[in-house]
């Protein structure tokens, strides 16, 4: 078989095989979230219902970028945002009004990340209202300078006094963007060049690692994506049309 007929033919195979990969991604984290949300319906204790309203938010963010990563329409991811952003709401709601300990930006740097990333994927969509609903929620946990910045730039109001946390250390060159942005593409392309080291902390990045097509698909999949990036270059109305990298959610900015 002449040379360029068989690299045509392992195209289209690995093609289709991506196909089916990603459809079966969707099925998972699409079945799994569902799953979730019914979860939330059928809770009648407040801790039973506590936990099951952080997994349909936990796992809606999931289900949102394997949706991109599948080529998902934006219209299409944009929808399931404002659902995934007005049930991480009523978690911060359920949990501030509950006996137990209340979420806080500095629960650690997984917890920060995927607030982040949630609001960059809705912001990327366009869902202006559903942003605010996850600035709102994050502003009631005591926001650090990043998100005070992000919330500013919504026009929501803060409350008086100094920020109540301080941003962690894998986020700072994102608020570095906020305060000198006209240098936002060249410290962006340097936060890129280091993201996968500063996310390998990460449980998903783990599991990401170990996930590779052909493989099964691994609950922990989030995505080789700088979700939180569409946030943070709205608020400075940059395209960032000069950064490259394969990290970039170049479809949300």
């Amino acid at each position: 078989m002449p040379l360029f007929r068989r690299n045509a033919g392992l195209r289209q195979r690995a093609s289709e095989f991506n196909g089916r990969y990603w459809r079966s991604a969707i099925q998972v984290t699409s079945t799994n979230w569902e799953g979730r949300r019914a979860a939330v319906h059928r809770a009648t204790d407040p801790e039973k219902r506590l936990r099951a309203l952080r997994g349909e938010w936990h796992m809606g963010l999931k289900h949102l970028v394997v949706q991109y990563s599948a080529g998902v329409s934006v219209d299409e991811i944009g929808d399931v945002a404002e659902s995934v952003a007005a049930s991480y709401r009523a978690w911060v709601t359920c949990a501030l009004s509950d006996a137990g300990p209340s979420p806080r930006l500095s629960d650690g740097n997984e917890y920060y990340i995927s607030i982040l990333q949630l609001l960059g994927i809705t912001t990327g969509c366009g869902r202006d209202d559903s942003a605010r609903t996850i600035l709102e929620s994050v502003i009631r946990q005591g926001a650090d300078p990043l998100f005070s910045a992000l919330a500013s730039a919504h026009r929501l109001a803060l409350p008086s006094g100094s920020p109540a946390a301080s941003t962690p250390r894998v986020a700072r060159p994102l608020l570095e963007v906020l305060q000198r942005p006209e240098e936002a593409d060249r410290t962006i392309q340097t936060y890129l060049t280091d993201w996968p080291t500063r996310m390998k902390s990460m449980s998903w990045m783990g599991s990401l690692e170990r996930v590779r097509p052909g493989d099964s698909y691994g609950q922990g999949f989030i995505g080789y994506w700088a979700m939180e990036l569409p946030a943070v270059a709205s608020a400075i109305d940059a395209h960032l049309d000069d950064v490259l990298s394969p990290f970039l959610p170049a479809d949300l900015l």
